[in-house]
């Protein structure tokens, strides 16, 4: 009806034709991969370790822990209403 059962056999068996198919994307891949770390190495023995190491320290520091976080996002807030917030924080633990 749809052609799902066919006819017959045409263009021969596909097994053959996936693993050509399999090994030529492995052999990309693989040629990607090798192009890959050669521009990664190049490029970070025109930087240097020591300015690749500020780099990663200053991303790290930015990304910073959840207390640092934590602090920002009361420090961009309006004090009224951190006040607030600490009254009815305290106020909920009074009551228990």
């Amino acid at each position: 009806m749809f052609g799902i059962f066919g006819k017959g056999k045409k263009g021969g068996d596909k097994s053959g034709d996936k693993s050509k198919t399999d090994a030529a994307a492995q052999k990309k891949r693989e040629q990607v991969l090798a192009q890959a770390r050669a521009t990664a190495a190049a490029a970070r023995e025109e930087i240097g370790d020591e300015t690749l190491e500020k780099i990663r320290e200053a991303m790290m520091k930015k990304q910073g822990s959840a207390m640092e976080q934590a602090r920002q996002k009361v420090k961009s807030m309006d004090r009224e209403r951190i006040a607030d917030n600490i009254k009815a924080v305290m106020d909920d633990g009074r009551k228990k």
